[in-house]
């Protein structure tokens, strides 16, 4: 089967991202329900992960923006304002939104392909004589000592001596569908 090149699917990620966080009011509510919808039908582990890793961020913007916020006092709540917890609530799901598309991107590539299309992303940094394969080993190296501390296993071998492989993938039909969804999306958010 051919798969999209990582670029492609890491391009459709932030597209999503940015055309379901640019909508108000209830369109941002839709959005966010779809997202976490499908992310807990296609990548319920890693959501719910990277949900929990995040839990006293969502507190505090909850604490911060529903009680800090001048404007109307609700009775239920003390020191909570309606403005405050709107803002908080819109702050929220657009927060859970982008968990939710960086879930589904964890589930859909794996931490090498990731690697792979973030280092194809970063072709354009040669303009600036920055090397996107240097960007491309420290990520790759750093992804690796999470993956090997997070299972309980040391990785014995020095940074210097291992051997990282990227996959090469030339674009196929696939990507331009991806590339034209991308572009749809994007003005899509452009128009919010």
């Amino acid at each position: 089967m051919n798969h999209p090149h990582p670029a492609s699917q890491l391009l459709l990620g932030l597209s999503v991202l940015l055309a379901a966080s640019s909508r108000h009011g209830m369109e941002l509510s839709l959005a966010f329900l779809l997202l976490a919808v499908v992310a807990i039908a296609a990548s319920r582990v890693h959501l719910f992960l990277l949900v929990r890793r995040s839990r006293w961020l969502l507190l505090t913007m909850l604490v911060l923006f529903g009680w800090m916020t001048p404007g109307t006092p609700l009775p239920g709540l003390p020191g909570a304002t309606r403005e405050g917890l709107l803002l908080a609530a819109d702050n929220l799901e657009r927060f859970l939104i982008a968990l939710a598309v960086v879930a589904l991107i964890l589930k859909v590539l794996p931490p090498v392909r990731l690697v792979a299309g973030i280092r194809s992303l970063l072709a354009p940094l040669a303009l600036l004589n920055l090397s996107r394969d240097r960007i491309a080993v420290r990520l790759a190296l750093t992804m690796q000592e999470v993956e090997s501390s997070r299972n309980g296993n040391e990785v014995n071998q020095p940074a210097a001596g291992r051997v990282l492989l990227l996959p090469s993938q030339a674009l196929a039909a696939t990507d331009v569908l991806f590339a034209l969804l991308s572009v749809a999306l994007l003005l899509f958010a452009w128009q919010a």
